[in-house]
């Protein structure tokens, strides 16, 4: 019999958000236009031969815990993204890694209209704590 290895990839893609992120007091007052993407693997093997939710981290509190973190103003994508993979991995013990992309769109930088800048933080769990 084949069994797969039990270990599950999720991922939220093109979350948007307008948050107060950035150096800039244009920034910080008028907000800008963020989009994350998030990505965690997790043991599914228990969420797999139940076919039970309780068993895996919840796309919908994922996305709640995100948007709390993008409400919290900071001055760098990468302190955000990082925040935003310490918020979920201390709530969701379930996850082995997580990965998560921050995206300024349109920062107005250089006279560019659609660059965007990205941090991504890799998170190892380390005895179910991050």
């Amino acid at each position: 019999m084949i069994k797969t290895d039990g270990i599950s990839t999720i991922e939220i893609k093109g979350m948007k958000f307008h948050s107060c992120t950035g150096l800039l007091p244009k920034e910080r007052t008028e907000g800008v236009d963020l989009e994350v993407d998030f990505k965690g693997k997790v043991s599914s093997r228990k969420a797999v031969e139940s076919d039970d939710i309780g068993f895996t981290p919840d796309v919908r509190d994922i996305c709640r815990i995100v948007e709390e973190e993008v409400g919290k103003p900071c001055n760098l994508l990468e302190t955000l993204a990082d925040r935003i993979a310490l918020a979920v991995g201390m709530a969701m013990k379930d996850f082995i890694s997580i990965k998560v992309r921050v995206a300024k769109l349109n920062p107005g930088l250089c006279g560019a209209s659609s660059w965007s800048a990205t941090a991504s933080i890799n998170k190892e769990n380390e005895n179910n704590g991050f």
